[in-house]
């Protein structure tokens, strides 16, 4: 019998495992529209310290900038490579359902993050130029053969997203430390509840396609070469343009502020780490306990639009 959770909820409800072990092999998940107020948001961001998007901190401040300027044209990019491989799921309902509400899901987290990078190329971060540098990237990596080779790609930066996902619901002090503002919150808490869900789709599609070890491992090879690497640079370019602005408060608030969240620590090393394992798989990190209590507390803000 259903418990009234899952009579209230029904994609909260677990189902079966396969024969792999596997839960994700069977799991089902909406697309969600999220409500933010942007302009709210670029409002109370627009002078003085807060125009900082990390209180006191501008150096997370544009690292956070960089990666929402870097996720439309990603999200473009992962649903592309996934897409052309949807042929090779004819024969699996649940992952062919998967591979659907993945692309709903991601078309919505690009569309909402433009939404977010215009108010922030307004008040002054440059997301348009990393906008700009991830397009030409991704469509370099889209042309190289073999054409798994762009699904491995997406499959490895589906593990980065999947790590910051976790911390961003997962870890209370990462929230209150990055993403204190309740609009941004909010965005950034749908966006990793929704990436947690659908964690699996690209990998298993990999996996579906043929993709082996030495493939899936190039392709995390070549998304931190090609992808990381340019928000790791434009978010440093980004400290430097405006280091007369930076004081020695805000390093110091910076440096309290690495010791207080899990975005970038030895924790999401250590876990984007074992994506180089033989055997990893993402269900290898149960999720699905943080998955549930997100779909609970993100209902009043959210409004589903298809299910699988």
């Amino acid at each position: 019998m259903a418990t009234a959770t899952e009579e209230r909820h029904p994609h909260t409800a677990s189902r079966p495992a396969t024969a792999s072990g596997r839960p994700s092999a069977t799991r089902t998940f909406p697309v969600r529209k999220v409500s933010v107020d942007y302009d709210k948001y670029a409002e109370a961001h627009s002078t003085g310290e807060q125009a900082w998007l990390v209180d006191n901190d501008p150096i997370f401040s544009s690292l956070l900038a960089t990666l929402s300027a870097a996720f439309p044209n990603g999200e473009d990019f992962f649903v592309a490579s996934v897409r052309r491989h949807r042929h090779v799921v004819e024969d699996n309902p649940y992952l062919k359902a998967q591979v659907r509400a993945f692309i709903g899901q991601e078309a919505l987290h690009g569309r909402e993050h433009r939404e977010l990078n215009a108010r922030l190329e307004a008040l002054g971060y440059p997301t348009e130029r990393t906008a700009e540098r991830i397009s030409r990237a991704c469509d370099r990596i889209l042309a190289m053969k073999p054409k798994t080779l762009a699904l491995a790609v997406t499959a490895a930066a589906e593990h980065f997203t999947g790590i910051f996902a976790e911390a961003a619901i997962g870890d209370e002090m990462t929230r209150e430390v990055l993403f204190a503002d309740p609009e941004l919150q909010r965005l950034i808490t749908w966006h990793a509840l929704e990436e947690l869900e659908h964690k699996n789709v690209a990998f298993d599609v990999l996996t579906a396609a043929g993709g082996r070890y030495p493939i899936r491992a190039l392709g995390m090879i070549v998304c931190i070469v090609m992808l990381a690497s340019i928000i790791t640079v434009d978010s440093a370019k980004g400290s430097i343009d405006r280091r007369d602005q930076i004081t020695r408060s805000h390093r110091r608030q910076h440096l309290r502020n690495l010791r207080r969240q899990r975005l970038l620590s030895g924790w999401s090393l250590r876990k984007l780490l074992t994506y180089f394992k033989p055997g990893f798989h993402p269900d290898d990190t149960d999720t699905d306990a943080l998955v549930d209590e997100w779909r609970v507390r993100l209902e009043p803000h959210t409004r589903i639009v298809s299910s699988a």
